[in-house]
């Protein structure tokens, strides 16, 4: 047993080793390579020339912390509603629960700011708590809810609220390549501003989805032994759904609607972790912080000095896991 921990314990030091290394290298290399020194004086001292501080501390950095924390909060949400679900190709991207965040996100931000005035995250949920409740209501039939339609339905209303996302755009007299990044994915709008709006709500919900291994572990079980053992079902499922679409609209008010990671991270985690949460978890959320942050350093570095959104790279990675895990899942569609 202890060396089955161990070996746990392993791999999510060697997982956390890799991210670490990875946040060095995206701080290091771009247009512009920093030696240690640079680094460590933009980021302690703040002694270097203007424009060497502005790339490192103001430009980088940020974006960083901020792919870390969203990425994070994607996988997370992935894995609550891959449980809740007992389906692996649950996630809110693939929900539509992104799109209608942005979608929200872009209407209270370009058309109802005059009437309305939003933030980021109180939209984002907005959008969120919308777009699940459409998939959901779609999805019954008879009184039940059909998981397998529930995907297929999901991914028509992530279409179509992407659509509507475009149609916002069109009419919209501001930058349009801004949007149309912010709605596949990007950390090149991210400053420290929000890093500082995402920062404490994100914290908090991926600490509390921490804390709930145990519910999710029972909700693995047959509904007859959760009822057996006095485990309200209905009433933790609303709750972990909650937490779920709240991290989800969290990570799209700070990164965008970035795709694929809520779905690709959760499983990689069950394959290195096992299905109980203690550690899947954790996993998780690590292997998401990976991806978006290594996304965005190859969305910086591949075609300087030009800079494509860190979605493309999560889509490109993401897309032939997807058509995998639907032949797998052939029996459940």
């Amino acid at each position: 047993m202890y060396k089955y921990l161990m070996n746990k314990n392993y791999i999510l030091f060697y997982i956390l080793l890799f991210l670490l290394l990875l946040c060095y290298f995206s701080l290091k290399f771009g247009i512009t390579n920093y030696s240690y020194i640079h680094l460590y004086d933009a980021i302690f001292k703040k002694n270097l020339e203007f424009e060497n501080q502005f790339i490192i501390y103001d430009v980088r950095l940020p974006r960083i912390i901020a792919g870390a924390l969203c990425g994070a909060a994607f996988a997370l949400s992935g894995s609550l509603l891959q449980t809740v679900f007992r389906n692996p190709m649950a996630a809110p991207d693939i929900l539509g629960i992104n799109s209608a965040c942005s979608f929200c996100i872009l209407l209270f931000s370009t058309f109802l700011y005059k009437f309305i005035h939003m933030s980021f995250l109180i939209s984002s949920f907005i959008g969120a708590l919308s777009g699940f409740l459409i998939a959901i209501f779609a999805s019954i039939e008879n009184k039940k809810i059909y998981h397998a339609k529930l995907i297929i339905v999901g991914i028509a209303i992530g279409v179509l609220f992407k659509a509507l996302c475009q149609f916002l755009i069109m009419q919209s007299d501001e930058k349009q390549s801004a949007f149309f990044s912010f709605i596949t994915g990007t950390l090149y709008l991210v400053s420290w501003d929000t890093v500082y709006s995402i920062f404490i709500p994100s914290l908090f919900l991926i600490i509390i989805s921490f804390f709930l291994h145990k519910k999710l572990d029972v909700l693995l079980l047959n509904e007859d032994v959760s009822n057996s053992i006095g485990f309200h079902i209905t009433k933790w499922k609303i709750i972990i759904i909650f937490i779920s679409l709240a991290l989800a609209s969290v990570a799209v008010s700070g990164c965008g609607s970035l795709g694929f990671v809520g779905l690709i991270s959760p499983n990689i985690s069950k394959i290195l972790f096992g299905s109980f949460h203690k550690f899947n978890l954790f996993g998780s959320a690590l292997i998401g912080a990976v991806l978006t942050v290594f996304s965005d350093f190859l969305a910086r570095v591949l075609f300087p000095p030009y800079e494509i959104p860190a979605g493309l790279i999560t889509i490109i990675i993401g897309v032939p896991y997807f058509i995998y895990l639907m032949k797998k899942m052939r029996n459940h569609i």
